[in-house]
């Protein structure tokens, strides 16, 4: 038998694809995965978090006791905004133990938003652009709806499980180089789902209006408020600014409007119903 020490073939151990091309590779198919991922942590948390019974909600943030305003310093105005938040609950399907509380803030920020616990809160900034009652009930009724279909402690549950995963896969929560790109692409799974959440709730909050009013006339000119408040002209295209926006484009909004009121036969001419003589100096 005779044996030799053969030299190993050139270019055995070196792969012939480019590695720049397999980092490639890997990092498309990772940023899919952490895309996938999300979206399902996303779902499967806020479908978790509905389950929770709203009292326990109530209970959570009376613990935490959360500063909200002082309510006695602006009696008029707080008293006002519950009262017609009732009258919007009586027109819709509010389950029996759930219910909102308002909560106003002087700051000069155009905003409104619905939170855990039902609570909702008002801005002055927001209330000051206000025309009438109609507009007004419009923003009340969309914040009462977030709070009926349980978004807030949805999108809790939902950022919460994606959380947990990004602190699974990258031993952080969020910093670093695989931490902003699992951020962004968790991101844009997010932004889809709470858009959903608000043409949801525009829906439900146009029927309210109509029910209480008998039209639909003043609920459109809240998105107008919104777009002259942006300066809406758009330096996005619209197919951009629709997918990476995280509300419904106040156009598209509009035309929204339009179309149900027509579908359901409503009217949009109707009288619109003054805010009260001391609105602006309840402010």
């Amino acid at each position: 038998m005779k044996y030799e020490n053969r030299r190993p073939v050139e270019g055995v151990n070196t792969t012939r694809v480019h590695p720049l091309k397999q980092f490639a590779q890997l990092l498309i198919g990772a940023v899919l995965l952490i895309i996938v991922l999300a979206f399902v942590l996303q779902i499967s948390g806020s479908a978790l978090a509905k389950k929770i019974p709203f009292s326990f909600e109530v209970a959570v943030m009376d613990k935490l006791d959360v500063e909200f305003g002082n309510p006695e310093e602006h009696p008029e105005i707080v008293a006002y905004l519950n009262e017609l938040a009732q009258k919007l609950i009586s027109r819709m399907p509010v389950p029996d133990g759930m219910d909102v509380v308002v909560h106003y803030s002087p700051e000069p920020v155009f905003n409104a938003f619905a939170t855990v616990g039902g609570n909702l809160m008002f801005y002055q900034g927001l209330l000051s652009r206000m025309p009438d009652e109609n507009t007004l009930a419009m923003v009340m009724a969309h914040e009462i709806s977030h709070i009926l279909h349980r978004d807030p402690v949805a999108s809790l549950g939902g950022g919460v499980a994606s959380t947990i995963a990004l602190l699974g896969l990258t031993g952080s929560a969020g910093t670093g180089l695989a931490g902003n790109v699992l951020n962004s692409a968790g991101v844009l799974t997010s932004i889809q789902f709470t858009r959903k959440m608000e043409q949801a709730a525009d829906e439900q909050a146009i029927t309210a209006v109509n029910g209480l009013y008998g039209h639909v006339n003043g609920a459109a000119y809240l998105f107008e408020l919104f777009s002259s408040k942006r300066g809406d002209g758009g330096s996005q295209p619209v197919w951009l600014e629709r997918f990476t926006s995280t509300h419904p484009r106040d156009t598209d909004r509009i035309e929204s409007i339009g179309e149900r009121a027509m579908l359901e036969g409503w009217r949009t001419d109707g009288a619109l119903t003054p805010l009260p003589a001391g609105f602006k100096s309840w402010l």
